[in-house]
């Protein structure tokens, strides 16, 4: 069967318009800044955590380690695998850039998901679809070699920015962390990925130039 539906987003569409306004109708706007926690661990789960804008990391907080467990973006329900199974968050959410969250109505979005069936099944596709999606995102990472890890990085950043050229919202530091290698590592191939013409970079803004080649590196790295 096909994965139709990969984002929160278009899970939503399969509403009715009044179905669309009847939990829109019941949500809020949260509004958070670079560096702010979006959902903390341990917290309780009461709602569900729409991703309108920016780019969010879910982070496993033990002690003084921070282990980045997956990155998203707009279109995302923030921690969707944890509304229905369990009462806490098992993670911490953090904005990486100034995001805008639309918080829906977990009793309004219940009853919507028992009442229309269509919508139902895509919300069961989404959940499949992420959790696949974390499987492939630590599989991708953990399996390849430093190269291959930051070559996959980027290339889930253009995929989900929908350009060549953006700004990550990560610092060397914290790419380093993200993908399970040190920050001398980062800063090595990145100098390669130019010096072969892969990418251009200056601070913080990537331009892929040869992406064939770097879904190459990705792939095989």
């Amino acid at each position: 069967m096909d994965i139709i539906h990969t984002t929160g987003n278009t899970c939503i569409n399969k509403l009715l318009d009044e179905e669309k306004d009847e939990l829109f109708g019941s949500a809020r706007n949260l509004y958070f800044k670079a560096g702010e926690g979006v959902v903390k661990k341990g917290a309780s789960v009461h709602d569900l955590f729409l991703l309108k804008e920016g780019t969010v990391e879910l982070i496993l907080d033990e002690g003084r380690e921070k282990q980045s467990l997956i990155l998203l973006f707009a279109g995302e329900i923030i921690g969707v695998n944890c509304v229905y199974s369990t009462k806490y968050y098992r993670f911490s959410a953090l904005a990486l850039t100034d995001c805008e969250v639309l918080v829906l109505n977990y009793r309004v979005f219940s009853k919507l998901l028992t009442n229309n069936s269509g919508f139902s099944m895509s919300f069961i596709q989404y959940i499949s679809m992420v959790n696949e999606r974390f499987l492939n995102w630590h599989m991708n990472l953990t399996e390849k070699n430093s190269a291959g890890a930051l070559a996959f990085l980027l290339c889930e950043l253009e995929k989900s920015y929908g350009r060549s050229s953006f700004e990550i919202p990560l610092t060397r530091k914290d790419m380093a962390r993200v993908i399970g290698f040190s920050r001398e590592s980062v800063l090595k191939n990145l100098a390669d990925f130019r010096k072969e013409g892969i990418v251009e970079s200056e601070g913080r803004t990537i331009k892929i130039l040869d992406a064939d080649r770097l879904h190459d590196i990705s792939t095989y790295g």
